[in-house]
């Protein structure tokens, strides 16, 4: 029997070195623990402020009486408890701060982006004629009913002089009418 020769492989697949991404992940927080923390971290460090005056006012007054050490004790003990009261109430004013100030701000945010404009039916007689005038001209005229003392005229607003107002009748011909006698003007769209 022929010996079989190992051979190197016919098709190579040249592998990339991956560099994995490092991650980044989210490094400072706020919660409720968090600032309970704090509080108590700040209790522990008026505490070792505390026992470091204790262990200096034992040092040096050995000597007196143990009424009036004890005496010194309290007040100290009342006065680091004073100084950690101040200090949480100085921790919860700050609170209170940011969370009133982020509500006012959230209060004050709310406002709509549009002021309201008036239905047709709520404007006075002028502010028709500038609606009907103002009209945007992408849009095709809307056809109006004028109301006067003697008849209604339907068609559309063509012109505002100053006392007189010009329609374009839906037939095509033009007409004037004083403002004294216009008495309404009502919307009345396309109709089929």
């Amino acid at each position: 029997m022929t010996k079989r020769k190992e051979k190197e492989p016919l098709f190579y697949i040249q592998q990339p070195t991956f560099q994995f991404p490092t991650i980044k992940m989210q490094e400072t927080y706020s919660s409720k623990r968090a600032e309970s923390l704090k509080t108590a971290q700040i209790s522990e460090s008026i505490e070792m402020n505390q026992k470091q005056e204790v262990g200096e006012e034992k040092a040096s007054n050995t000597k007196l009486p143990k009424a009036d050490q004890e005496e010194k004790m309290k007040k100290t003990n009342l006065y680091q408890q004073e100084k950690v009261q101040d200090a949480l109430e100085e921790f919860e004013t700050d609170r209170r701060k940011v969370e009133e100030n982020t509500a006012f701000s959230m209060r004050t945010d709310r406002k709509p982006s549009f002021q309201r404009v008036k239905s047709f039916k709520e404007m006075s007689m002028m502010e028709r004629l500038q609606y009907l005038m103002e009209f945007p001209k992408q849009l095709p005229p809307v056809p109006c009913l004028f109301i006067t003392n003697e008849n209604t005229v339907k068609g559309f607003l063509n012109s505002h002089l100053n006392d007189f107002i010009e329609i374009k009748l839906l037939n095509g011909e033009m007409k004037k009418i004083s403002l004294g006698e216009l008495k309404d003007i009502k919307m009345i769209g396309l109709r089929r």
